[in-house]
């Protein structure tokens, strides 16, 4: 169970990190660097596929 919770707050500490690296792509050299935001939802996703097994499984 404390695995599940690890994995979660590391995935979305890249998940931020990711969005974070867009943002200051964006606002200082106005292009979006396409793999960091790919990264950054892919992060984001994975851990709601984490949660949404627990409850598929009832």
């Amino acid at each position: 169970m404390k695995l599940k919770l690890l994995l979660k707050v590391i995935f979305y500490i890249m998940s931020i990190l990711s969005f974070t690296v867009v943002g200051f792509m964006y606002t200082n050299l106005s292009f979006i660097d396409w793999p960091y935001l790919w990264a950054g939802i892919f992060f984001f996703i994975i851990p709601l596929f984490l949660n949404f097994n627990k409850y598929l499984k009832k």
